[in-house]
């Protein structure tokens, strides 16, 4: 049966390990998540009021949210998961209502997986924030064409990437015959349909509630722009938490072919350029 908001167990910190091989067994991944609470149509941040101080970590998938996600969620202020494998996961039974967390933990979740539903996140409130990751998209698309479960792209395709392309004037029919589009033009309007919600986030959420933060810069320079986030949340930093910033593998980017390349400069590249405009002038409100 699939999960909804009607079976909501609450979940206390003594069993929040038996919890989770209940909850491992009941949906075995993102198919299973898709198949029923995302089917449902119910607000898949229901149970975002009951954690009135939370901070949620979004953006494109493949830009360094889960890293980031676990720097906030391990440090002192905040309590960790840990109820599947899977931090988003675990995000997305908490805040749909499969699960009720203990209330009064301070959390941290991860909520790339709203693509289309994005516009929930207007009902953030005065408490809570956003975190919003930007990455360059040439190292964006190359983990999800060889880095990602191919379900997993075809869903941020289908419900971020097709709208996009079919709205574009890049769009052309010449190359989806006979065996339908490519994995990496699958990424690349993805990439453009998922990062370019950051242009209308300002429109959905409450001022003061969102940073946009650069994956490149802060795996680059952590003990530099690590405190503004913590600064952003409202927790004191620990110099420490550097430590737990992985390294930039932005050179990863440099494995594309000279045509995957051409291909996400054409798609990809002035989308994050515009995202980019947008988190500086963020930065400057």
């Amino acid at each position: 049966m699939p999960l909804t908001d009607t079976n909501a167990r609450v979940v206390t910190a003594a069993d929040l390990a038996v919890e989770g091989r209940r909850v491992a067994s009941a949906v075995a991944g993102w198919p299973t998540f898709a198949a029923g609470p995302r089917r449902t149509h119910l607000p898949l941040l229901s149970r975002l009021p009951r954690h009135p101080d939370c901070v949620l970590v979004a953006g494109c998938q493949r830009s360094g949210t889960t890293m980031l996600t676990r720097v906030i969620a391990r440090s002192a202020g905040f309590h960790a998961l840990g109820i599947t494998r899977d931090d988003e996961l675990d995000a997305a039974l908490a805040l749909c209502g499969a699960i009720d967390l203990p209330v009064g933990p301070r959390y941290c979740f991860q909520t790339t997986y709203l693509n289309d539903r994005f516009a929930e996140y207007a009902q953030l409130e005065p408490g809570q924030r956003l975190v919003w990751v930007v990455r360059n998209p040439y190292s964006v698309v190359r983990s999800m064409v060889y880095n990602w479960r191919r379900f997993a792209l075809d869903e941020l395709f289908e419900q971020c990437g097709r709208p996009a392309m079919e709205a574009s004037p890049l769009s052309r029919p010449k190359r989806r015959w006979p065996f339908g589009l490519r994995a990496i033009e699958k990424a690349c309007w993805a990439y453009v349909g998922k990062s370019s919600q950051l242009l209308q986030l300002p429109s959905i959420v409450p001022p003061g509630r969102l940073l946009v933060v650069d994956y490149d810069e802060l795996a680059r320079a952590p003990s530099v722009h690590l405190p503004a986030v913590f600064d952003f949340v409202g927790e004191p930093f620990d110099p420490a938490y550097v430590e737990t910033v992985r390294g930039d593998h932005g050179a990863r980017a440099g494995t594309l072919s000279a045509g995957e390349r051409s291909l996400v400069d054409a798609i990809a590249l002035e989308t994050y350029q515009k995202c980019c405009r947008a988190r500086l002038g963020e930065r400057a409100a």
